[in-house]
């Protein structure tokens, strides 16, 4: 009867320990750390992430910042990886850091829905955003005024549509927006507002509207201005990291790229 008893024990006693080693084992489970610029994050959109769990089980430690920042913590050692909108100083590449381009995204000018102009010249946008125009009315529009709407000027979308957009003019501005994406919401809820994005997952619905550029919508072949989105790693990926970079070139990310918008690199 002792001897039962004890095996009883003994069984009790193993579960016990072999649930707590199962709980170890989840609690364990590889998490990736993964800084993203905010425009990356919120072109691509949360489903390649959600994707890629479901695939491969690895849990995905998300920072959102400006393409500086996440840089900056990856080569300090606080994530895996970055993904950015802007290169990399040509020095970085030196001491082995490395940038892996995977989709490029049109840069675009977005208005509130109340807004009825559609299209505007490049001449005409850069007038809005320097000051020179101030009313939609000299625009083709009614006579509202113009709310200008900016991203913060150390984001990587305030510094790429300044170089290849604005011409680094001087910007006059109503609201600065913390973050980048954060212009969308503002544009959103402010009527006669404009700004200016990378297109994605996070532009669409009714609340706002594109402006053709040139008469060239973002769809179009010859329209003339982009980011590159890249991950940038210290040293070739290897490992987990590897299979995270690979997803982004599978076919089911480059399907959610399409999409929102955004144009996939091959391998």
């Amino acid at each position: 009867m002792k001897t039962k008893t004890l095996i009883k024990v003994c069984f009790v006693i193993m579960a016990f320990f072999g649930f707590l080693l199962q709980g170890s084992a989840i609690e364990a489970k590889e998490t990736l750390r993964y800084s993203s610029s905010a425009q990356v994050a919120a072109a691509v959109g949360e489903e390649v992430l959600k994707q890629f769990k479901e695939d491969t089980g690895v849990e995905v430690d998300l920072f959102i910042g400006t393409s500086d920042a996440v840089v900056h913590r990856m080569m300090n050692g606080h994530a895996d990886v970055a993904s950015s909108v802007e290169r990399i100083a040509h020095g970085s590449v030196d001491y082995g850091y490395i940038e892996t381009f995977f989709a490029r995204a049109p840069l675009i000018v977005i208005t509130n829905a109340s807004t009825t102009v559609r299209d505007l010249t490049t001449k005409q946008i850069q007038s809005i955003f320097n000051g020179s125009i101030d009313n939609w009315k000299d625009v083709g529009g009614p006579d509202k005024k113009i709310v200008v709407v900016i991203p913060a000027k150390n984001t990587g979308a305030f510094k790429n549509y300044s170089m290849l957009v604005l011409k680094r003019f001087d910007v006059k501005f109503d609201y600065m927006a913390y973050r980048s994406t954060d212009v969308v919401d503002l544009v959103r809820h402010i009527p006669w507002s404009i700004s200016f994005i990378t297109k994605g997952a996070h532009t669409a619905g009714e609340a706002i509207k594109t402006i053709n550029i040139d008469g060239l919508k973002p769809e179009d072949k010859n329209y003339p201005y982009f980011q590159d989105f890249s991950f940038v790693t210290n040293g070739l990926p290897k490992g987990t990291l590897k299979m995270f970079i690979d997803f982004f070139f599978s076919e089911k990310a480059k399907s959610t790229f399409i999409k929102n918008g955004l144009i996939p690199y091959t391998d």
